[in-house]
Parts: C-alpha cells; sequence; structure tokens
C-alpha cells in the first residue's frame, strides 16, 4: 500500500516522500512477522513529491584563487551531516572544462590530508574526464555517529590525468594546486525511515541504495513495516581554506 504522503518531520524531511507499506498477512488478516538477513535483503523505491523543486548547482569560482592556496594540494570544501538520524550523502561535480580529470579525497570530522609523508584519508575519488559523469556516493552506514564530511578537491594534470586515470590508481600530490577552470557541485542527502510501535521514525535495518535519484530513494530493508524516505539539497559548502 502506498499514502501519498508521509507524516511530516522536520528532522528528516520525511514531508517530501510518499510512505509505503509492506506486509504479509495470514488468511485471517492478521500480520506476519517477517525479517531476513543484511545478505538477502527486501528492496523497494519510495518515489517523492513529484512537485519537489531540484535547486541549481552551487557555481565556484574556483580558477580566479589560486594565489590563495598557501601551497595547498586541495581545494577544501566542508558540509554538516549532523543529522538525528543516519543519511547518505550524495554529491555531483561538473567541471566547466570537459576535458578535465580531478581527484577527491575526504574524511569524516576532519580535514583529509595526503602526500607523500601523509595518507589520513577516508577516501577517494577520481572524476577522470572520460566518464562525463562526476558523482560519489556513501552510504548511510559510512556516516553514522559522524557530525561533518569535509573532501578536498584536486585538478589533475595532463600527465597525471593520463597516468593514474588509465590505471585508477591513487595519485599522490607534490606540487600545489592549481585550478584553470572552475567548477559546480549539488550535494543532497537521502534516508530510508520506518515507523516503530511508538510512531517514531528509525532506521536500524535500513540501507539507501546507489540508485537514489532527485525523485526516489532506493532502498534495502531486513524487515516489513510502513517507510519513508529523506531528502536535502544542502546549502554552498563551506570553504575551508578561509576558515
Amino acid at each position: 500500500m502506498m499514502e501519498r504522503l508521509a507524516i511530516y518531520d522536520k528532522n528528516t524531511n520525511t514531508n517530501l516522500s510518499t510512505m509505503i507499506s509492506l506486509t504479509i498477512l495470514d488468511q485471517n488478516g492478521n500480520e506476519i512477522p517477517f525479517e531476513t538477513i543484511k545478505e538477502n535483503p527486501i528492496h523497494f523505491i519510495i518515489p517523492r513529491d513529484p512537485n519537489i523543486f531540484i535547486s541549481s548547482m552551487i557555481y565556484y569560482n574556483i580558477s580566479t584563487f589560486n594565489s590563495s592556496y598557501h601551497n595547498q594540494t586541495f581545494h577544501y570544501h566542508f558540509i554538516n551531516i549532523s543529522s538525528s538520524l543516519p543519511i547518505s550523502i550524495h554529491l555531483e561535480f561538473e567541471s566547466i572544462n570537459i576535458n578535465l580529470s580531478y581527484l577527491l579525497i575526504y574524511k569524516f570530522d576532519q580535514i583529509p590530508q595526503l602526500n607523500r609523508s601523509m595518507n589520513q584519508i577516508d577516501g577517494w575519488k577520481l572524476f577522470c574526464s572520460s566518464l562525463h559523469n562526476f558523482s560519489l556516493f556513501l552510504d548511510n552506514q559510512q556516516t553514522i555517529n559522524h557530525q561533518t564530511f569535509i573532501f578536498g578537491l584536486r585538478e589533475l594534470t595532463s600527465s597525471e590525468s593520463n597516468e593514474f586515470c588509465l590505471n585508477e590508481t591513487l595519485p599522490i600530490p607534490i606540487d600545489p594546486v592549481y585550478f584553470t577552470s572552475d567548477y559546480q557541485i549539488r550535494i543532497y542527502t537521502s534516508g530510508c525511515y520506518y515507523l516503530n510501535k511508538q510512531n517514531q521514525w528509525k532506521s536500524d535495518g535500513l540501507i539507501v541504495g546507489s540508485k537514489t535519484n532527485y525523485y526516489e530513494t532506493e532502498c534495502f530493508s531486513t524487515h516489513l513495516t510502513k517507510f519513508a524516505s529523506g531528502f536535502v539539497i544542502l546549502p554552498e559548502t563551506i570553504d575551508w581554506n578561509y576558515i
């Protein structure tokens, strides 16, 4: 069964979500408890309000600030991901010059550091020009108990792009970062939630899937009940280089 909108909750933004109910009943109409294991979850899609407004990507005039990096090897962005319930992170990146490649590194709650003597990152991804689809997805299990998400971007030189994009290996930067082109970023969060017996939204046993987009959330669950999703497009990131 699907209801048009979930119960409003300002903390999880379920007001943008439809609510679906998945239940198994016996011949007398009584609910049959059902659970599965994490390795074999129930898969479903939760649509959002079709009238949802999707804001434009945020433009960063990054090429005009090359002299301000003070020998830094990355340009850093900071976002607040504190939430009452776990959320997934969806980052979309677009260079104004589509022929350029980039390296993204990230770390939760601390500034990521990557150089010859230090590798303090939680993850990384190459945005290679040949792909034309620059995105990063982190599910809600990876953000649990974290308050901030800090990522660094570096425009790769043509030689770095040719070497590291071909082998898909992690580049270790030596020279200071230098941007020849501006870029745009959009970051949004999502979540999969269920109503417990106390009519409260919870998220245990639920994982957000990578096929989540602006108009629907992909969910994996180990149990059946009433479900809804969350969706928030985050505001402009804080430029960590000027804090």
